[in-house]
């Protein structure tokens, strides 16, 4: 697996951005999966299945370039399901309407919320109704991930 996340340049000195930081704790975390990987994972056979790949084809999921290659956050997905996280599609789709980059809407499931009482959005995905206010609030334009 890999956790590094997005390479960016380094600062002079030797000091790390902080961004670097997130994205290795997002790794380590939730991990940041090719699409070999992802398949392994939601047990879908050979690293090439035809299935992964049309499931991380669609426009509704996260993915971040590294070095010319795609990696997929893993808490989009439900492993037991095989499947998309529902509520993070709608999310996703709300997001990119609003105007914002997959990498910006990885940081934002990240992040701790106010509307959340201080949780990260990523931490309450079961609660569909509590994530979808916290979407409305933080994307430009309003509205309900469903509405658009």
């Amino acid at each position: 697996m890999t956790a590094q996340g997005p390479k960016q340049p380094r600062p002079s000195g030797g000091q790390q951005r902080p961004a670097d930081d997130r994205w290795r704790s997002i790794g380590r975390e939730f991990g940041l999966y090719t699409v070999s990987e992802l398949a392994d994972r939601l047990r879908f056979g050979a690293p090439d299945n035809l299935r992964a790949k049309h499931l991380t084809g669609k426009a509704r999921v996260l993915a971040v370039a590294d070095n010319g290659t795609f990696l997929y956050p893993g808490f989009q997905f439900d492993a037991d399901g095989a499947r998309m996280v529902p509520v993070v599609k709608d999310i996703v789709r709300q997001g990119r309407l609003a105007g914002w980059t997959d990498e910006e809407l990885v940081l934002w499931f990240c992040r701790p919320s106010k509307i959340l009482k201080g949780k990260r959005p990523v931490d309450v995905l079961g609660d569909e109704e509590a994530i979808l206010r916290a979407a409305e609030a933080d994307f430009p334009g309003g509205g309900s991930p469903r509405d658009s």
